[in-house]
């Protein structure tokens, strides 16, 4: 009887020390991780494992650690880990009109300052920076998708791929001349060539 307990007991030592088996690579550690799951689970001293584009698993930190092997690890034992926030109204390169005006009546505004401003200065690098800009802003607050309409969709598109968050991008079309068309039609056009450029982006809707 002493004989096979002191063997039950090797094999569960030799059971708990084997290594992980599955591949991550990222394993990314956090005092809090905020699932959203069907039990709204939150885990506290908690991990998630990660693999390309890929949420592994998200469990108790030892857990993951056990189940999972990856030579790059993140560690914020302070921290809350919880999914991306979502923008669901945005005109990212206006970021750059920031301050132009403030407090007036929406037609006054977009028929006074802002439609004048964009008429002026809105090109395609003008949305580039912006958007570069607002992506920024988002990351640094937590917003990993956002909802997005403004002109040369296809530019804030491109910045949106390269900051690496998620877009559901819609051109203008609109009755009057705008920076990136000058009729509706044209517009239309544009919006076209944009659904089929960015058709099967995987980050770009």
């Amino acid at each position: 009887m002493l004989r096979c307990s002191i063997i039950s007991f090797a094999l569960l030592l030799a059971a708990s020390a084997a290594p992980a088996s599955e591949r991550a690579d990222w394993i990314v550690s956090a005092g809090w991780v905020l699932t959203m799951d069907g039990g709204r689970r939150i885990i506290q001293d908690g991990a998630v494992a990660i693999r390309g584009d890929r949420i592994l698993a998200a469990d108790r930190r030892r857990e993951i650690e056990a189940r999972f092997r990856s030579q790059l690890r993140l560690a914020r034992p302070a921290a809350l880990l919880a999914p991306g926030l979502v923008n669901a109204h945005t005109h990212a390169p206006m970021s750059l009109l920031r301050g132009l005006a403030d407090d007036l009546r929406l037609r006054e505004w977009l028929e006074d300052y802002i439609f004048p401003a964009e008429a002026r200065n809105v090109t395609a690098e003008f949305v580039r920076w912006g958007t570069r800009l607002a992506c920024l802003e988002m990351m640094l607050g937590g917003t990993t998708t956002f909802a997005e309409m403004y002109y040369f969709e296809d530019v804030v598109g491109e910045a949106t791929r390269e900051a690496g968050l998620r877009g559901v991008l819609g051109e203008t079309i609109i009755g009057f001349p705008a920076p990136d068309a000058k009729t509706p039609e044209a517009a239309l056009e544009f919006t076209e060539r944009f659904i089929r450029r960015f058709r099967d982006d995987p980050l770009i809707v």
